[in-house]
């Protein structure tokens, strides 16, 4: 008995090893991605330094595009603005994220589909692709 623990004790990691190693390092990585976009859709501009880089580029659908600091603008003016997630789900360095945005538009309060994908580089969103259904 005392030889198989010393065996084992004494084993070296296999490729096997390294393979769930890194598997348990992106599902970590996975879940960090999806905790920084959760806390996008909380809409607070103190937030912005935090879950953006400093290069960070949104991009429309409609060829709109926009920077950190016009993303700070946007959550920092007085208009009503709030997002519920639907669903979201990521994969290695992507979160994608379905959500309804209520927020007020030409003096009305309307909520609107829209989807997300987020690309993330150290720990923040570095580009995001975003996506409306206006057919309701």
């Amino acid at each position: 008995m005392l030889t198989a623990l010393l065996f084992t004790a004494c084993r070296q990691p296999t490729d096997k090893d390294n393979e769930e190693t890194i598997i348990v390092e992106q599902i970590d990585m996975s879940a960090k991605n999806k905790d920084i976009s959760t806390t996008y859709h909380e809409l607070k501009a103190e937030n912005v330094d935090n879950i953006l880089s400093e290069d960070f580029i949104g991009r429309g659908e409609d060829g709109h595009t926009w920077d950190r600091e016009s993303h700070r603008e946007y959550l920092s003016n007085d208009s009503f603005k709030e997002d519920s997630i639907t669903s979201q789900f990521g994969e290695g360095e992507f979160v994608s994220t379905m959500f309804l945005r209520t927020m007020d538009y030409q003096g009305e309060r309307i909520t609107i589909p829209g989807m997300q994908v987020k690309r993330f580089e150290d720990g923040k969103i570095v580009e995001l692709w975003e996506y409306w259904d206006f057919s309701e």
